[in-house]
């Protein structure tokens, strides 16, 4: 933890080229970490007392929200809420 605290503090140390190649580094492995949604599929969103237990289906990503099709009505369910079945 110390280690990680001194390299924070070295930030303004480092040049433009070296921010830019560890913001390319930190992008890719936040990527890696999240789920890629994509249209058709199937998921569940058991946190929603509405459409708990029911699976749907991704009709379209935003960059936050997932719209999904419940039995025919369509919710914009928030992306860290979705569960892939």
């Amino acid at each position: 933890m110390i280690k990680e605290k001194s390299n924070l503090e070295n930030l303004h140390l480092m040049s433009l080229n070296e921010l830019k190649e560890l913001q390319g580094q930190i992008n890719t492995l936040i990527s890696l970490k999240q789920p890629n949604f994509r249209v058709g599929m199937k998921c569940t969103v058991p946190d929603s007392r509405r459409v708990q237990g029911i699976i749907g289906e991704i009709i379209k990503v935003n960059q936050v929200k997932c719209k999904v099709k419940f039995h025919g009505q369509t919710w914009n369910v928030p992306k860290s809420m979705i569960v892939l079945s």
